[in-house]
Formats: C-alpha cells, structure tokens, sequence
C-alpha cells in the first residue's frame, strides 16, 4: 500500500512540475527556467515519500527531463554539448543533496514527534502517580478521626455500660452510626477519586443541580460541626452543571470543612453559589487568619514538600486541596484561593454550566 501511494505521489509532484516547465518555456523561451521547478519537485516527493529511493529517482528523471524536454535541441538526449555534462551531473547533485536533506529532516521530525509524544505521556503518568498518592495520604488522614470516634464511644460503652444512662448510651450509639457513615462516605469518594487517574476517562459525568450539591454539603458540615455557624447564598436562578457527583460532592464539603478546621473563625462561615458568564461558581468564605501564601498552588506546593514537618492540621488542609485541584482540573474548571482585604480568606472553584443552560 505504502509503495502504490509513494509511486503515485511521486507521478502526481513530477508531472505538476513536467507541465509547468511547458507553461514557462512557452511564455519566456529561457530553457534553464525548468530547473528550480523540478528541484521543487524533487523536495515534495522527498519530503511526502517514505525513504531515500524517490527522492534518488526523482532527481535521475529530472536530469534526464530537463535534457530532453527543456534544453537545445529539444526532443532530444544528447550530452556532446559543451557545458551540458557539467549542468548534468551538477543539478543531479543538488537534487540528490536537497533530497537527502529533506528525508533526513522529514525523519528527524517523525522521531522528535515520538519524542515529545513519549514524554507527554511519561508526564501524565507521573502526574496519574501523584495524584492517586495525594489522593491516598488525603483521604487516609481523613479517616483518622471517625476512627478515633467509633473506637472511643464503643470503649465508653463497654468499660462504662453499667455506670451511664440509657441517654448517654443512645447518644454514644448515634456518635458511632453518623461516624461510620462518615467513613462509608469517605471509602465512596475513595473508589470514585481514584478514577481520576484511570487512562480511559473513567469519570461520569451527569447533569446535577449544583444548589442542591451545595445544600447536602453545608448539611453535613453543619451535622459535624454543630458550633460553626454556616451562612448559605444561592441565586434564584438554577445553575445545572455536568458533573461526576460524588466527586464534586467532597470538593465541596473539603473546601467547607477546610474553613471551619483551618482559619480559627467558627462564625462567620459563608458559603456563596453564583453564575459567572457560562460558569457555576462555589465560594466560601471566613474572617479568619487568612492564608501565608498568595496563592494556592503556593500553599499546596509547600506542604507536600514538608509534610514531614508540618503538623498534622496544615498536612490536611494542603493534601485535601491538591485532591480538589486534582478533581476540579479533570472536570475543566478553576480552583482558586486568596486572601480578603477585610480579613479571611476565600476559597473557589468553577464549573462549565450543561451546555444546554447556558444560554
């Protein structure tokens, strides 16, 4: 198949480049007019052939041509001319050179092409690889503290049954039912995450309202965190995003979660859903310390370089936002944060609206 489409290049570039030296020839009677067309020609085949042979033969044909067709007397090979032997073996060395040239270069192209194509993927592999192990310290860190809590009350109940009141029991029992949703949750996002990395796009995407995203968010930090004071502002308007649920879902609450366990303000907690042009956008907002980097690929990039010296509450913060960065970037959108000039910070991130509610 190769040498069909080679042969017929070569025919189609060397009888482009045959015809108009006829053209030439009849409009200016200068017979050395053809050679610059033909070494056109010769660079084309090179250039849109596999290999060396084409770009040899179209360069032996051309002298061959040129001699014949477009040289005294026409019609006619003849070398017993003075100075024709030179012209001869002169363009077919230029022709073979600008030949030989353009194949290599054509090569060097091809192999640079595989080069960069090599690396692109080594790079997204080595981006898979530290997402999924961002993904794993995140989320293994997270499961610490639910942990803490089951173990502690079943020991409460245990060591204490006969001393505490069925009251307390009950409360201890719900402690534990709520943490051990916490962790079902936590093992859910796991799985669902871990898609992130998939080579083949494992993430599903289906059109959700983003409201009520935000609402079964604030909820459940509102149900875990029963002394922080959460404002909600949502507009009127419905903003339907596509989206992967569970995954957006933990964005959502990580950002919530990060501002009540990490800037020290407990109430003035605000959480903001608006549209921007044809993006959804979350926000939320604290008056607390602020952030000590002026962005968050910034702080992000700080504690994953120390997490050995960081102390646990900062580790948690940074890992959970590469995990949201991570999340966000696969779905095509923008995670930012900074700082207030009233003080706090805020944190956002956006979201292409479905196509269909854009308008």
């Amino acid at each position: 198949m190769n040498i069909l489409k080679n042969t017929l290049l070569s025919m189609a570039f060397f009888t482009l480049a045959f015809y108009a030296s006829v053209i030439l020839l009849r409009h200016t009677g200068e017979e050395n007019n053809s050679s610059p067309i033909f070494i056109v020609a010769v660079v084309l085949i090179a250039r849109f052939t596999d290999g060396y042979v084409y770009g040899l033969a179209a360069s032996a044909l051309s002298v061959f041509f040129i001699n014949y067709s477009f040289m005294y007397p026409y019609s006619a090979f003849t070398m017993s001319i003075a100075g024709y032997p030179v012209v001869a073996v002169s363009f077919f060395a230029a022709s073979v050179t600008v030949s030989a040239v353009t194949t290599r270069m054509r090569r060097q192209t091809a192999q640079n092409a595989k080069l960069y194509a090599m690396q692109a993927e080594m790079k997204l592999e080595t981006e898979k690889g530290k997402t999924r192990e961002n993904l794993l310290r995140a989320i293994s860190h997270d499961l610490r503290t639910p942990l803490t809590g089951i173990i502690g009350a079943s020991l409460v109940i245990q060591e204490n049954c006969s001393k505490i009141s069925e009251k307390e029991i009950v409360q201890l029992a719900q402690n534990i039912t709520a943490d051990a949703q916490w962790l079902i949750d936590m093992v859910e996002n796991l799985l669902s995450a871990t898609r992130i990395g998939a080579e083949c796009g494992a993430i599903k995407k289906k059109n959700e309202i983003f409201e009520e995203i935000v609402t079964e968010a604030v909820y459940k930090a509102r149900s875990r965190f029963p002394d922080c004071s959460i404002a909600v502002e949502v507009p009127e308007e419905i903003l339907v995003v596509s989206i992967d649920l569970i995954l957006i879902q933990q964005v959502v609450f990580n950002l919530i979660e990060n501002a009540v366990k990490h800037s020290g303000d407990k109430e003035h907690i605000k959480v903001i859903l608006k549209r921007q042009e044809d993006m959804a956008v979350f926000e939320v907002r604290d008056k607390g310390k602020g952030i000590p980097f002026e962005n968050i690929d910034k702080l992000i990039e700080n504690v994953e370089k120390n997490t050995e010296e960081a102390s646990d509450k900062t580790r948690g913060l940074g890992l959970g936002l590469s995990t949201c960065r991570s999340i966000i970037k696969v779905h095509g959108g923008f995670l930012e944060a900074q700082n207030m000039e009233d003080g706090g910070a805020v944190f956002r991130f956006g979201l292409k609206l479905a196509e269909e509610f854009r308008s």
